[in-house]
C-alpha cells in the first residue's frame, strides 16, 4: 500500500476518534490534543500538495528593470553573529554582490551581543556610511541607533528579521514568509509520519522570524484539528539561544522522556539541535519514527538530512539571491525610487533535495548576472 493510501486510511479514521486539547502548564506551556470533524483526506491532499511544492525548485526572480548602479557606495555589514555559520554566509555573499555594483562594504561583528549590534549601527553614522545590511537583528532590537542613522540619511536592509517602526528600507524574506516556512515544515512532518503528527515543540520567543515560524506550525496543527486529522502538540517548551549549549539539551531529554510516543520534535532554528541530537542519541531516544525538523541549517544538520540521521527536514534561505536582491534595494533607495517585491522564497529542504556533501544550499539558479545587467555591469 502506498504511503498516500496508508495516509488517507489513518487520518479518516482518527477524524471519528481523537479530540479534547490540553491546558496550559505553570511555565505557560501548554498541549494540544487533535479535534474538529472536518475532511481528514482532503487535509492530507493539501498537506502533500503544500510539502511538495515547498521542496521543488524555486528559480529566482529578477526585476526586469531598474536604476544603475549608484556608485561610490559604502555598507556596513552586521552579522548576528560571525562564528554562526548562517549569518557569515550571509554578510559573505552580500560582499559578492555588493563587489559587483562596485560598492565597499565594512564587516563589524557583534558577536551576538545586543549591545554591540547597537554600536555597530551607531559606528555606521560615525565613519559616515551609506548603507546598513543586518542579518538575523531584528530592527527593535537596535530601534535607537537606526531611527538615528535613518535620520542621518542611511538606507537599511536585513535579511532574516522582522521590521517594527518602518526603519528599514526592506527584509528579505518579507515578514509574511517565516510563518509560511514554519506552516510547510510542519505540512512534511505530517506527511513523513503517515498523518499521525506527535508534536514536541520548541519556542524561542526572542525573535520575530521563530515567533513567525512558531505561528505557522501552529497554524498547520489547529488546521489538522480542525479537518479531523491526527495530530496533537505533545509539548511546547520554551527555549533561550543563550542555553543551548548548557540547559537546553537535557531540558529536551527529559521532555522526550516525559512523552515517549513523540514523533516529531520542531525546533526554532538548525543550531539548538546541534546539541539536542547528540543528547537525544546519548540519551536512547532516537531511532526508526523519531524525527526532528528545523530552520536555518549549517552544513551538519543537511549532513543529517542526507543521510537520514535524526534530521528529517529543514527550510533554507536562498542566500546569494537574498544577497543581490539587498543590492538591488539599497540601489534602488539610493536612487530615490522605490523599491520592489523581489519574489524572494525559502525552499523545504529534505533527503530527495538536499545538496551535495560539501555544498550549502544558495538557490536554484545563478542570478547575479541579470542583476548586473540591470546595474549596467
Amino acid at each position: 500500500m502506498s504511503r498516500r493510501a496508508r495516509m488517507l486510511g489513518v487520518v479518516a479514521g482518527a477524524a471519528l476518534l481523537i479530540g479534547g486539547c490540553g491546558d496550559s502548564d505553570e511555565n505557560g506551556e501548554s498541549g494540544a490534543g487533535a479535534s474538529g470533524g472536518g475532511d481528514a483526506a482532503a487535509f492530507t491532499e493539501k498537506a502533500e500538495k503544500t510539502a511538495t511544492e515547498a521542496a521543488s525548485e524555486i528559480k529566482p526572480t529578477v526585476p526586469s528593470e531598474g536604476p544603475k548602479a549608484q556608485s561610490g557606495k559604502t555598507i556596513v555589514t552586521i552579522p548576528c553573529s560571525a562564528a554562526a555559520q548562517g549569518c557569515k554566509i550571509a554578510v559573505d555573499w552580500f560582499k559578492r554582490a555588493a563587489d559587483d555594483i562596485g560598492w565597499k562594504t565594512v564587516q563589524i561583528d557583534p558577536a551576538g551581543d545586543p549591545n554591540k549590534m547597537a554600536d555597530a549601527v551607531n559606528r555606521a553614522v560615525s565613519i559616515k556610511a551609506d548603507g546598513i545590511f543586518t542579518v538575523a537583528i531584528d530592527a527593535a532590537t537596535i530601534q535607537a541607533p537606526l531611527k538615528k542613522a535613518k535620520q542621518s540619511g542611511l538606507k537599511a536592509t536585513c535579511f532574516s528579521c522582522v521590521d517594527e517602526g518602518d526603519l528599514l528600507v526592506d527584509i528579505l524574506p518579507a515578514e509574511a514568509q517565516h510563518e509560511t516556512d514554519g506552516y510547510n515544515l510542519a505540512a512534511q512532518a505530517y506527511v513523513e509520519n503517515d498523518g499521525k503528527l506527535r508534536m514536541i515543540l520548541l519556542r524561542d520567543n526572542e525573535f520575530g522570524n521563530t515567533r513567525g515560524r512558531e505561528e505557522g506550525v501552529l497554524k498547520f496543527m489547529e488546521e489538522c484539528k480542525q479537518a479531523g486529522g491526527d495530530c496533537e502538540v505533545l509539548k511546547e517548551q520554551n527555549v533561550l539561544i543563550q542555553n543551548i549549549n548548557t540547559s537546553v539539551p537535557q531540558q529536551t531529554v527529559s521532555t522526550a522522556r516525559q512523552y515517549p510516543d513523540w514523533n516529531a520534535l520542531v525546533a526554532p532554528y538548525d543550531a539548538i539541535l546541534t546539541t539536542v541530537v547528540p543528547a537525544l542519541k546519548e540519551a536512547g531516544l532516537t531511532g526508526e519514527n523519531k524525527r526532528v525538523y528545523g530552520f536555518d541549517p549549517i552544513d551538519i544538520n543537511v549532513d543529517w538530512i542526507r543521510n537520514s540521521d535524526v534530521e528529517s527536514a529543514t527550510v533554507a534561505s536562498p542566500y546569494r539571491w537574498i544577497a543581490y536582491a539587498a543590492v538591488d534595494q539599497l540601489n534602488r533607495a539610493f536612487a530615490g525610487e522605490e523599491v520592489v517585491d523581489q519574489g524572494i522564497k525559502d525552499k523545504l529542504i529534505t533527503k530527495e533535495n538536499a545538496p551535495p556533501e560539501g555544498e550549502t544550499y544558495l538557490d536554484d539558479g545563478d542570478p547575479s548576472a541579470d542583476f548586473k545587467r540591470i546595474w549596467g555591469g
